[in-house]
């Protein structure tokens, strides 16, 4: 073969490469996203979200001051329970 011929074999071989390989990438890449619609302006409008509960359900403030309460009054109870052992305490610490 002359050296003209092989250049010329090398392009053909080089150029089919690449088509091949471009061809590929078409198929693989850019084919799927136009047929989902990946490329259609209409999935890029926002959509509108309809709120069917509130995101954070009212509270009932009568039940928590209960709960409240009833904690201050456990605070206290176990306060006038320990309150000798507390004291106790103090003392043996030199406080």
């Amino acid at each position: 073969m002359s050296p003209s011929q092989s250049k010329a074999t090398a392009r053909g071989v080089v150029t089919s490469f690449v088509a091949g390989a471009s061809a590929m990438v078409a198929v693989g890449l850019i084919v799927p996203v136009a047929v989902q619609g990946g490329l259609a302006i209409r999935e890029a409008f926002a959509s509108t979200m309809v709120a069917e509960a509130p995101p954070i359900a009212p509270l009932d403030v009568a039940a928590v001051q209960a709960q409240l309460a009833e904690a201050e009054r456990a605070v206290e109870e176990s306060r006038v329970a320990t309150a000798d052992e507390v004291a106790r305490l103090d003392r043996l610490s030199g406080r």
